[in-house]
């Protein structure tokens, strides 16, 4: 999972060049897939969902703290994830 804009320094919200850097992200992502698959002799296959929204965030676990984010907008995208088709991007 990656997250894009979750604060104030990397949330552009005129512009949107979070939205934009993630995106390319993802398409960078199925591109090393390919390579990978090509160098190494496998047929490795990746799903990605990207979602847009309101997301709540923090750290949870007393003896092993963790940050996470959870949310309708969490939830949708990994939906997309998993029921996508592989080896594309669902928006």
């Amino acid at each position: 999972m990656a997250a894009s804009g979750l604060n104030a320094a990397t949330y552009d919200r005129e512009g949107r060049s979070h939205i934009a850097a993630l995106a390319d992200y993802a398409m960078h992502l199925m591109e090393q897939m390919k390579y990978i698959n090509e160098h190494s002799f496998n047929n490795f296959q990746m799903k990605i969902g990207l979602n847009m929204g309101p997301v709540v965030a923090g750290v949870i676990g007393a003896r092993k703290p963790q940050y996470d984010i959870w949310g309708n907008t969490v939830n949708v995208s990994s939906r997309m994830d998993s029921t996508g088709v592989p080896d594309r991007i669902q928006v």
